[in-house]
């Protein structure tokens, strides 16, 4: 196993986070896409995700439209849709519109599920932890400097 498999987190980006990530360069959203594009993260996505993304920057934030692509190009892995029995299995756990999500993020094995609408999920923690692109970071930071420390 190389360095790179075993360090990196395997997250789902919801695309919430992938819009404010082609939006905004200085979000966490968009540092995390960052880390998932230098193989520190181990980002994925689902073709739903990415055409929801698609879809509703072309039409609410055109301008980021460019970045969107590079993004998406660069930094999360796209898996396979969520079969109808994975769906169904998630519905009981997030709203209906988002219940591909969360069966893709579990299907491909995700550890977090990072969202800006964390109350559309509600997943038993043992399939998944959803949180939000800010905290994840930060707690990234602190596993990060702990690790340095305890290394020296």
């Amino acid at each position: 196993m190389t360095a790179p498999e075993r360090l990196a987190l395997r997250v789902f980006f919801d695309s919430s986070c992938v819009i404010a990530g082609a939006f905004s360069r200085d979000g966490a959203s968009n540092m995390l896409l960052q880390l998932s594009a230098l193989g520190l993260l181990d980002g994925r996505i689902s073709p739903e995700v990415r055409e929801e993304s698609v879809r509703n920057v072309t039409r609410k934030l055109p301008g980021a439209l460019p970045a969107l692509r590079v993004l998406l190009a660069e930094a999360p892995t796209e898996g396979p849709a969520a079969t109808a029995e994975e769906c169904a299995r998630a519905a009981g756990f997030a709203d209906a519109k988002d219940a591909p999500i969360l069966a893709s993020a579990t299907a491909q094995a995700c550890r977090y599920l990072l969202t800006l609408n964390e109350r559309d999920f509600w997943p038993p923690p043992e399939w998944i932890q959803v949180v939000r692109p800010g905290p994840f970071l930060a707690n990234l930071r602190t596993l990060i400097s702990q690790a340095t420390i305890s290394g020296s």
